[in-house]
């Protein structure tokens, strides 16, 4: 079995560069891809060790020197950039420190007058809400002092109705007194409570005594 060659499609579409027709087929390029991790190293190469590469001795030493000047000198260029750059930043703050001091204390007083005005403000509202709660708080109570004696008022009135209802209901009380009278009235006159009444309480059919 020969191994699988993946292939490349070079052109998909119409080809507009010049010198090349407009109908060129497509091209289809083949390469060789990357060996496998599994695959063994080839036969050939199962020997080979690689030599390193020699190096001159002069000029290596010469090598090394030079690198070393080239770094020297280039942190000293870089060095010197840098305080350059940072003296001329100090300088333009130094001219702008006494007119950013002046503005921020402008800012600080601004705020710190804001903050005023707004802490007596506060302080006004908070008063006037205390005002008003303590004001409803005390309307509240009122009424509701005045509810608890309506209240007490009317249970006064239905207890003095109550006892005054008992009063005039005990005079038709049965007695040890008048037993003997209310026995002889209810023997002389009977009383038949057997008979039927209609939607309106009329008396529609009544049963005979017996007696």
């Amino acid at each position: 079995m020969f191994p699988q060659v993946p292939g490349v499609l070079c052109r998909l579409g119409q080809v507009k560069s010049p010198g090349i027709p407009a109908a060129a087929p497509v091209v289809l390029q083949f390469f060789r891809g990357r060996k496998p991790r599994h695959v063994p190293r080839a036969p050939s190469k199962a020997n080979y060790v690689r030599k390193p590469t020699p190096i001159d001795p002069d000029e290596h030493v010469f090598l090394k020197t030079a690198y070393n000047h080239y770094r020297t000198q280039f942190r000293a260029v870089r060095s010197l950039f840098q305080e350059e750059y940072l003296a001329r930043k100090r300088q333009e703050e130094g001219a702008d420190t006494a007119k950013r001091e002046k503005e921020e204390d402008e800012e600080h007083f601004k705020l710190m007058e804001f903050n005023r005005r707004e802490n007596e403000r506060m302080h006004q509202e908070r008063l006037v809400r205390e005002q008003r709660q303590a004001l409803e708080r005390e309307q509240a109570d009122l009424e509701m002092s005045i509810q608890n004696e309506q209240r007490e008022q009317e249970m006064v009135e239905r207890m003095d109705e109550l006892v005054r209802q008992e009063k005039e209901a005990s005079k038709h009380f049965i007695t040890l007194d008048n037993v003997e009278d209310a026995i002889e009235s209810a023997l002389a006159d009977p009383k038949n409570y057997n008979f039927a009444v209609d939607r309106e309480g009329k008396i529609v059919q009544k049963t005979p005594f017996a007696g």
